[in-house]
This record gives structure tokens, sequence and C-alpha cells, in this order.
């Protein structure tokens, strides 16, 4: 008998499965890419597979040295699959995604039982920033997903000292140094480091170093890359990538993107909605949470991840989601331990999160001095009015019918936790309807214009927007047109001769042709 509940669990373990990959999957190719990170991400692997050369990347003919290659091999296969569209490139973030969510559903099974894996994978799953490195083509969800396996590698290694983890942890470094470089290798050794201070655990550290198969895996995997692209570029990837784009981005704000010291915990609470209140209800528990170890290797995670970026001097949202793993685990503690007027607390952000989110384009619109740069007001206030109610009421019917299920259909221990069922349909909305309708308001020009430069030499003239290239099909370099080539520009900071032609024009945005024979523009 215990045999058949087993094998009946294991069915609606993997029906769960499925059905999560079916909501990672939902709606991802229906919003344009957004520049400027999922533009070159994506144009780049677009020239990769156009070249052959799948050793290096270049952005618009240049070399490309931002990050490793592990994420345009995927993405580029991708591709080569299902055709150069926003579904194939952003396909592997979603992949990732959905494998850090069984990892977190496992490693909470694991812990505290099935009602527990099932709220860590919802949790995960509908929270705003790990729902938005799902769905964007850059390297960020395939890092997260190599730092979830770290992760629980890790804490494998420190609670039972297995060997076979600590490989699997090398495995898993090695794979994240291929996708972003050293910052996959910092966060779990730090976290070991701390985790021998704090335990006191003695020897840790020396009996990972002993271990010889860790270093061959790590090396094996992540070494050959690395020294192909330093023995075909020599120095130039040495500054490019070890120096520009991590010692100089920790060091020094990169492109604007710089912030206080409180910036990551201001902006962690955006990141976990609508699961944000419960991290309140864990306050009165500070003292089992120290005392239970997997919580304080939770906490020590996080910790670190939020004090080290915070010290970077530049800071991006999408950096404090390598906390994911503590976080997520404090989460599902909350939510296993929380009381009713908690889920209440959640239900009335969650409501009150959706409608902000439901309502802001409009009251951007109605408003436009809300907005203080003049370019994106004016690509707002042209864009179509939204109208989201299609698809809030298809993401009402289907919440209502999973309830159902899970009310009358399921085992009582397979029950879906509610409140992440509502959570997961807010997500539904966004994913339909409200990105969507972003990507038209934002990139919608870009993309208009790229269709009427098909065929023609093109430049991008005072604007960085690589999507453009990959919209096109063609490498758009960015500099000054020479005689018969158009180039895009802003059409609300004309820098262009008056008697050069306009040969297209959207919101915001213009292809202006420089004649053959005109004199260059000033």
């Amino acid at each position: 008998m215990a045999g058949s509940d087993a094998a009946v669990g294991r069915a609606w373990g993997w029906l769960g499965a499925f059905l999560l990959l079916a909501y990672f999957l939902l709606g991802l190719g229906q919003s344009l890419l957004f520049d400027v990170d999922e533009g070159a991400f994506s144009e780049a692997t677009r020239e990769m597979v156009v070249s052959g050369d799948w050793g290096h990347t270049t952005l618009n003919g240049a070399d490309r040295f931002d990050k490793p290659i592990g994420v345009y091999w995927l993405q580029a296969i991708s591709v080569k699959v299902f055709g150069v569209n926003e579904f194939a490139l952003r396909l592997p973030s979603a992949l990732a995604a959905w494998l850090a969510c069984l990892a977190l559903a496992w490693a909470a099974f694991q812990a505290w039982g099935v009602r527990a894996a099932m709220l860590a994978a919802m949790v995960f799953a509908s929270s705003l920033g790990p729902w938005a490195m799902a769905r964007t083509a850059t390297a960020d969800a395939l890092l997260g997903l190599w730092l979830m396996l770290s992760a629980w590698d890790l804490w494998r290694y420190v609670a039972n000292s297995h060997p076979q983890a600590l490989r699997r942890l090398a495995l898993w470094m090695a794979l994240g140094v291929l996708t972003k470089g050293p910052v996959a290798v910092l966060i779990p050794v730090a976290v070991l480091l701390l985790w021998q201070w704090i335990g006191p655990a003695p020897g840790l550290l020396l009996r990972c170093l002993r271990d010889g198969w860790s270093w061959l895996i790590f090396g094996g995997v992540a070494a050959p890359w690395y020294v192909y692209a330093w023995l075909r570029h020599g120095d130039a990837f040495i500054q490019g990538f070890f120096l520009r784009h991590n010692l100089d981005r920790f060091s020094a704000p990169m492109e604007g993107h710089g912030g206080g010291w409180l910036y990551f915990l201001l902006v962690m609470p955006l990141l976990w909605m609508p699961w944000t209140p419960l991290i309140i209800s864990l306050f009165p528990r500070w003292k089992e949470l120290w005392n239970t170890p997997l919580l304080r290797f939770a906490l020590v995670w996080t910790g670190f991840v939020v004090v080290f970026f915070s010290l970077s001097a530049t800071k991006l949202p999408h950096y404090v989601l390598y906390a994911a793993p503590g976080v997520v685990v404090l989460l599902t503690y909350a939510g296993v331990h929380a009381k009713t007027v908690w889920w209440w607390i959640c239900g009335v952000v969650l409501l009150a999160w959706l409608a902000l989110l439901l309502v802001l384009p409009a009251e951007l619109q109605s408003h436009p001095n809300w907005v203080g740069d003049s370019f994106y007001r004016t690509l707002l206030q042209s864009a179509q009015p939204p109208d989201f109610t299609r698809t809030l009421s298809a993401a009402v019917l289907m919440v209502q019918a999973l309830w159902l299920l899970s009310s009358y259909c399921l085992p009582s221990a397979l029950q879906l936790p509610r409140f992440g069922l509502l959570a997961m349909g807010h997500c539904a909305v966004l994913s339909l309807a409200v990105l969507p309708w972003w990507s038209q308001a934002l990139q919608g020009p870009v993309h208009a214009l790229a269709g009427q430069a098909v065929g023609q030499t093109a430049v991008q003239w005072g604007v960085h927007f690589p999507s453009f290239a990959l919209y096109r099909q063609s490498p758009v370099p960015r500099r000054a047109p020479e005689e018969g080539e158009v180039a895009l520009v802003r059409s609300d900071k004309p820098t262009w001769p008056a008697d050069w032609p306009v040969v297209g024009s959207e919101r915001g945005f213009a292809l202006v042709l420089r004649p053959v024979g005109s004199a260059p523009a000033k």
C-alpha cells in the first residue's frame, strides 16, 4: 500500500513539474526584446550563429567581451531549433528558472515535506524578480540556476560531508564561470568561509581544497574556453572581460548604474512581491532562525549577497536575486508557519500590487509630467492605451479552476497553497498583457523601423538599441552615417542637416538618409 501511495505521489509530482514548465513558457514570445541587455545578448547570439564561430561573440561586428560564452551557446542552440525570435532567445532563461524552481522544491521537500515543496516552487515562480529574469534573454537566469544548485550541494556538503556533493558543487561553479564569470565561485566560497567561521566548522575549507576530483571537474569544465579566449585575443580579452566588466564594475558605476548603501534593502521588497510581508512574520522567530542549521545557512547566503553587492559601485536590481536560495527558504519557512492573518495581509498586498501594475500605464499616459525623461515621456504618451480586461478575466477563471481542483480533486497532502495560486495568476496577467504592452510602448518603434531598414546599409547614430540589428537581421554599428547610409536616430533631438530626407518615422525615432555627395553632419 505504501508503495502505491509513493507511486501516486511521484505521478502528481511529475504532473506538477510539467504544469510549472507550461507556466514558465506562458507568453514567452509575446513581448518584444527590451534594450539594451536583451537586444545585445540576442544580437550577439544571432551574429555567432550566422558566422559559425561558436568560440567568440561580437556585437554589430565588434568583439564583445561582456560575458563568457555559456548563455550564447544555449541561445544559439535554441535559435537553431526554433528560429530567430523572442521565444527562442528567452527559452534558455525560462528553462533555467524552471530547473531552479524544481531544485528549490526538492530541497524544501527534504526539509519540511510536500506542502513546503509546493510553497517554495510557488514563491520562486511568482515573485516579481525571478519571474522577470525567467523572461529575459540574458545570462542572469542561467547563473541563478547554477547558484541555486551550488547552494544546495554546498549545504549538503557542510551538513553531511558527502564528497559527491562537493564534486557537484565544483561542476555548478564551473558552469557558472562559463555563464557569467568569477561571481559564480565568489559567492559559494565566501559562504563556505563564513560557515566555517560561524559554525564553527574547523578544517572545512581545507577538506574542500584537498579533494582532487573537485579541482579536476572545475578545471576541465571551466578552463578550456578561457584558455582559448586568452590565446585568441590576448590582452584584449583580459582587459575587456576581467578588468572592465568585473573589477571596474565593482570599483566604479558602469553605464550610470549606481546607488547608495541602502539600494538593495529598498529593492529587495519589490523583487519578492507579493510574498514580501511573510518576512516580517519571521522577526519574532529570529533566535529559531539562527539556531536551525538550514535557516542559518539561508541567512548567511542571503546576508553575504546583499552586503557584497551593496559594496559594489555598480548596482543593478537583479544582482540581489543571487540571494534567491536563501530568500526562498526563509519565505517558505515563514509560509509553513504563518498564521491566517499573515495570508490575509499578503492577499491585500497582492491585490494592491496587481492594481498598481495594471493602472500604472494609463496613469503615466494621463500624467506625463510624472516621467522625467522627455524621450520616454514621448514614447508612453504616444503608445496605444492599455486594455488588460480580457487577460485579467482569463487569469481569474484559471485561478478559480485550479482552486476548485485543489480543493476537491487532489489528495489533502497535495492541495495547492491558495495564495500561491493567486500569485501565479497575477504573474499570468503580467506575462500575457502587462509586459507585452510595455514592450510595444518602449520597443515598438525600434521594431517597426528595423523592418523598414531591411536591405539598406544602416547605422545607429546617437542611440544604442541592439534589438534594431536583430530585427533587421544585420549588424548596425554605432557611428555617424556615411554617404548612402540610413541612420536610426532620436527624432526629439534632431542632429542631421535639413536636406537629409527622413525615410521613416515612428514615435520618438526616425530613419534619416545621408544623400550621396552631402557633407557630414557636424
